[in-house]
């Protein structure tokens, strides 16, 4: 499907709409594309008259989480909810089938094993969904789809008791009947509140369906048809359908009983009743009529002829299951005054949510269509205004200057009132119109320049142009007017310009990250967010164990309001990586460590031959790299050292030689001079030989030699 610009329409940048497939009298049901999990997904789409009341939001929000966590084979998953163009969504499985009503319509009616097969698969989702305290409201055939494969699965949970919870006052609709009045029982008939022997009741309408081909309750109306829900017994199956199975027929007979205590009590008594029939034993709601005690004698009365025998009345063929009198008078009334009175109260309950309901079922008469209220006579701004309520698109009102309202009036539509309305079809409003006044053009999706242009050519005074948020208007182009289009104002009235600024946003607060996940989910959930939450357990040696890591998308980020958001909860550290050592030094092997929490063990040498290159490396660890330990395990290391070679002496060498030092004196010579004589004899010098001294200084010796005593001649 695309929008008035040509382009897809995607919910909330998540949902690609391709076609509807459905349609009731409070949603549109649309097959779409998950282009975030890349699936086909079922869309249900509100109508916008329901999306305006707070409380039934608030109802819808809260039930649609609560089915969310229905995750049973025979339910219809539910995945996310959300807000677009003013009105709110569900996206659910998308079932590859039909609906049981589809089948009905094709085929007029089903066999009894059939007919029993479908009933115990509703039967267990309807166990599982009572046992989780939800009762379903609406079990009809619309609501129970068979898929291709056969699977059995019940729609709708949640969406039927968001309109009518009345756990919380506050959120109560007083008066309001909710369901469609073929099949909801008679206390909810009677504005009474439903329990899980309703949905028992109901079921028993859609088993009495499947085998007549057509429910045992039609009245001219809504109101016509819970009436005769409350006073009406059903025309027994065996009038209806030949050699009906007496089992069958006695589980249909039980759980259509006027009075709850008198029906099954749980979702799982029924399905055991109806195993015993599948399998071709007696169905305790058969023993209990025929008063059997023998399981054989039972079994063969289960498949006697239909002619049998209780006390001393024996049925004609075709007469319905003889029933204890004391159940005549409870489920046939009396018409004595008080029967009167009881009716009359009755009617009132009815008439309280008797035109709402109507309304809801008329509306969804057939698939892709609704019938048109009628208009004539009202004003003209009050029409408009309630057909772009119910989003039912309308051409620029047409003068009718011929016409016998009153100014300002609705003269006539077409298509006219309470004909059916396609969605493809444009209605067409016919007016008389008032002297003086014009009518305001549309201008949506026009740049703000061009809708000056069409409002002047209608004499209509331009005003402020301002922005406002849009989900399905391009941003800068025209939202709307103020007042709206196809209003009726005077000639020269002043019309304000709004202007789009794309979608609505809130950004994810941030003060959530390190609060506990019940107060994180609390502000989430809250206004003005009202996101759709979901918690993922993280690690986080950071952030202590039940504390908000996080969320994602990210705190901060602009997202529409009522978006799904995932918080990180922490879930404490987790296990952590070994680091790879080897080859490090025994420092940077500390190091690694520490960053990633673990701590250091024993540090052992291993000697490594000399000149080895892992010399001061780390060449073992005690647990392999990569394995996941915990935070702090001691991880020890092998460090290798090299060994020192062993000391060399040097080679023996000659000393050399050593001479003691020589000092040599020399005296310095001495000269005597004798007296004159004849003969004189030449000085001697006698020279001492050296003395080795070796730290005193060397001596001189002097020699002095007399002159001899004899003279020359």
């Amino acid at each position: 499907m695309v929008n008035g610009n040509g382009d897809p329409i995607v919910l909330n940048d998540r949902y690609q709409i391709d076609r509807r497939i459905g349609r009731g009298g409070m949603a549109d049901v649309f097959v779409a594309r998950d282009l975030l999990l890349d699936r086909h997904v079922a869309i249900k789409v509100l109508f916008p008259e329901f999306a305006t009341d707070p409380n039934f939001v608030e109802r819808f929000r809260r039930e649609a989480q609560a089915a969310a966590n229905l995750s049973h084979p025979n339910i219809v998953n539910v995945y996310d909810w959300g807000r677009y163009s003013g009105t709110y969504y569900i996206a659910m499985e998308y079932v590859q089938g039909r609906t049981l009503a589809d089948i009905l319509r094709a085929n007029s009616q089903l066999t009894a094993k059939q007919s029993a097969e479908v009933a115990s698969e509703v039967a267990a989702a309807l166990s599982f969904a009572h046992k989780a305290g939800l009762v379903h409201r609406d079990i009809k055939p619309a609501n129970i789809l068979i898929g291709t494969n056969g699977q059995v699965k019940v729609a709708d949970f949640g969406i039927a008791r968001a309109m009518g919870a009345a756990a919380e006052s506050n959120l109560t609709q007083a008066g309001a009947v909710m369901g469609t009045a073929t099949y909801f029982s008679p206390e909810q008939a009677q504005g009474g509140q439903p329990h899980p022997r309703s949905d028992l009741y109901s079921l028993g309408i859609v088993m009495y369906e499947m085998a007549a081909g057509h429910p045992p309750f039609v009245g001219d109306n809504p109101v016509g048809t819970a009436y005769k829900q409350v006073h009406e017994a059903p025309e027994p199956l065996n009038r209806l359908v030949a050699d009906i199975p007496r089992g069958y027929e006695a589980i249909v007979a039980k759980l259509l009983a006027k009075d709850p205590g008198r029906r099954y009590q749980s979702a799982d008594e029924l399905r055991d009743d109806l195993r015993r029939f599948r399998a071709g034993e007696v169905p305790e709601a058969l023993g209990a009529i025929l008063g059997v005690q023998n399981a054989a004698a039972a079994a063969a009365a289960t498949q006697a002829p239909r002619t049998m025998t209780m006390a001393t009345t024996t049925p004609a063929r075709g007469s319905a299951i003889p029933i204890p009198p004391q159940r005549i008078v409870d489920d046939q009334p009396s018409r004595s005054g008080w029967y009167a009175l009881a009716a009359f109260l009755a009617l009132i309950a009815l008439a309280v949510g008797g035109y709402l309901l109507y309304r809801a079922i008329t509306n969804g008469d057939d698939e892709g269509s609704r019938r048109l209220a009628n208009y004539v006579g009202q004003p003209l701004d009050d029409v408009t205004a309630d057909l772009e309520r119910l989003e039912i698109d309308f051409a620029e009102p047409i003068k009718d200057n011929d016409s016998r309202q009153p100014p300002g009036r609705v003269d006539r539509t077409d298509p006219a009132a309470r004909e059916l309305v396609l969605d493809s079809q444009e209605v067409r409003i016919y007016y008389k119109p008032v002297p003086g006044q014009v009518l305001i053009p549309n201008v949506r999706g026009q740049t703000p320049a061009e809708a000056r242009r069409i409002l002047g050519s209608r004499r209509l005074e331009i005003g402020d142009e301002t922005d406002a948020a849009s989900d399905d208007v391009e941003a800068g182009l025209v939202l709307r007017t103020e007042p709206r289009r196809n209003r009726q104002v005077a000639e020269g009235s002043t019309v304000n310009i709004v202007v789009s600024s794309g979608p609505e946003s809130v950004a994810i607060p941030a003060d959530v990250v390190g609060t506990a996940e019940a107060d994180a989910r609390a502000r989430l959930e809250g206004e003005p967010f009202n996101f759709v939450v979901t918690s993922q357990p993280v690690e986080s040696s950071d952030v202590a164990q039940g504390l908000v890591v996080g969320t994602n998308p990210e705190v901060g980020t602009q997202v529409a309001p009522a978006s799904a958001v995932t918080m990180l909860v922490s879930g404490g550290p987790g296990q952590v990586a070994v680091p790879t050592l080897t080859s490090l030094r025994e420092e940077d092997a500390r190091t690694a460590l520490t960053n990633a929490r673990l701590d250091i063990g024993n540090v052992s040498i291993e000697d490594l031959e000399p000149g080895d290159p892992n010399d001061g490396l780390v060449v073992a660890q005690s647990v392999p790299s990569g394995t996941p330990v915990d935070p702090g395990t001691a991880i020890s290391i092998t460090v290798g050292q090299a060994t020192e070679p062993p000391p060399t002496e040097p080679p023996p060498t000659e000393p050399p030689p050593t001479d003691p030092p020589t000092t040599t004196t020399t005296a310095p010579p001495t000269t005597t001079t004798a007296p004159p004589t004849t003969t004189t004899a030449p000085p001697t010098t006698t020279t001492l030989p050296p003395t080795t001294t070796t730290t005193a200084p060397p001596t001189t010796t002097t020699t002095t030699t007399e002159p001899s005593s004899s003279s020359a001649p």
